[in-house]
C-alpha cells in the first residue's frame, strides 16, 4: 500500500447510537434510530439501511445527548445484506459532538494525507489534503466524490498519474475566520461601491432558520439547498454547486420533495466560497413585483 494510505491512528471504534434524518434516493424524508461503528475527528462511520448518495446532506442527532449536527456523506465504506456503512463529515469542521480527544497527527500522517487527484471527466487536477474519512472512502472506491468547478457538477475524482500534463491547483489556506470578513453585504446593487466593513446597509432584518430550499436555474436545474436566514427582501443559502453573481433564478423557501411549492422570482446578488466546506454560500435577492 502507498505510503499514502497508511491509515491513520485518529480513528476511534466506538458505538453511538444515534438518529438520522434526510431523504432517501427517491426523495422520501426518512428518521432512522441506527449508529456509529467509527469515530472521527471530522465525522464518523454510520451503519443505515437506506440508499445514500455521496454528497448528500443529513441531520446527525446524538441520542444520548441530544446534540446534532448537519453531516454530507463522504461515500460508502461496506455493506452487509440490506445495511450499509458511510463515511460522514461534518459541515462544521469546527464542531466537537463527541467530546473525545483524538490523537494529534504526526508530521508523516499529514503529509501522507496529501494527494493529488484528477477529475475523471475534464481531468482537472487538485491537490488536497484528504480527511481520514476521505481516504478511507477513496481507499474501499477507488475514487471519491468531488465538486468539480471545471465541470459545475459533482464528479468522480481519482489520483493522478504521476506523469500528466498541467499543473495541479494550489491548495488554499485561508480561514473560515477569513472568510466570513470577506462576505459582501447581499442588498447591493452591482453597481455600488463597497462600504465600509462595519457599515450595516441591510434593508430588512435577518432571521436564522435551518431548512431546505430549491433554487432552479437553467445551470443547474433544480438544486436542493440549505438555508440559512431569511428576510422580507431575500435569503442566504449555501450549495454545492457554484453560482454566478447576477444569476436569475427561481427559489421555493421552505422546499419539502413531494409537496406542492410556490416559487418566487430572485437574482443572485453575491457568492462566497467557503473552501473548508466545499461549498459556496449565495445571497439572494427577490425580484421586485
Amino acid at each position: 500500500m502507498p505510503p499514502e494510505y497508511v491509515r491513520r491512528s485518529n480513528r476511534i471504534a466506538r458505538e453511538i447510537a444515534i438518529l438520522l434524518v434526510g431523504s432517501d434516493m427517491e426523495g422520501k424524508v426518512f428518521s432512522e434510530q441506527t449508529k456509529t461503528v467509527l469515530l472521527s475527528r471530522h465525522g464518523a462511520g454510520i451503519v443505515s439501511q437506506y440508499v445514500l448518495s455521496a454528497e448528500q446532506e443529513l441531520i446527525l442527532r446524538r441520542l444520548d445527548t441530544d446534540k446534532e449536527v448537519e453531516v454530507h456523506v463522504v461515500g460508502q465504506l461496506g455493506h452487509h445484506g440490506e445495511s450499509h456503512t458511510y463515511g460522514v463529515a461534518f459541515l462544521d469542521a469546527e464542531v466537537d459532538l463527541w467530546g473525545v480527544d483524538f490523537p494529534s497527527m504526526t508530521d508523516s500522517e499529514k503529509e501522507a494525507s496529501r494527494v493529488l487527484l484528477q477529475c475523471s471527466s475534464c481531468k482537472a487536477r487538485e491537490m488536497v489534503e484528504q480527511s481520514d474519512l476521505e481516504s478511507d472512502v477513496y481507499l474501499v472506491n477507488e475514487g471519491i466524490v468531488r465538486s468539480c468547478k471545471t465541470c459545475g457538477s459533482s464528479t468522480i475524482w481519482k489520483r493522478a498519474a504521476e506523469d500528466a500534463d498541467g499543473e495541479p491547483v494550489r491548495m488554499e489556506t485561508t480561514t473560515p475566520e477569513a472568510e466570513e470578513r470577506a462576505e459582501p453585504v447581499e442588498t447591493l446593487p452591482a453597481s455600488s461601491p463597497d462600504p465600509a466593513p462595519t457599515e450595516n446597509r441591510r434593508k430588512h432584518v435577518r432571521t436564522k432558520v435551518n431548512f431546505k430550499a430549491c433554487i432552479r436555474s437553467h445551470a443547474f436545474g433544480d438544486d436542493v439547498v440549505t438555508c440559512e436566514d431569511i428576510s422580507r427582501g431575500g435569503l442566504r443559502f449555501k450549495s454545492r454547486k457554484e453560482y454566478v453573481a447576477k444569476t436569475e433564478i427561481e427559489v421555493a423557501a421552505p422546499f419539502a420533495p413531494g409537496t406542492p411549492d410556490i416559487f418566487v422570482r430572485g437574482r443572485i446578488v453575491y457568492v462566497v466560497e467557503l473552501k473548508q466546506e466545499r461549498r459556496f454560500r449565495c445571497g439572494v435577492c427577490y425580484a421586485k413585483s
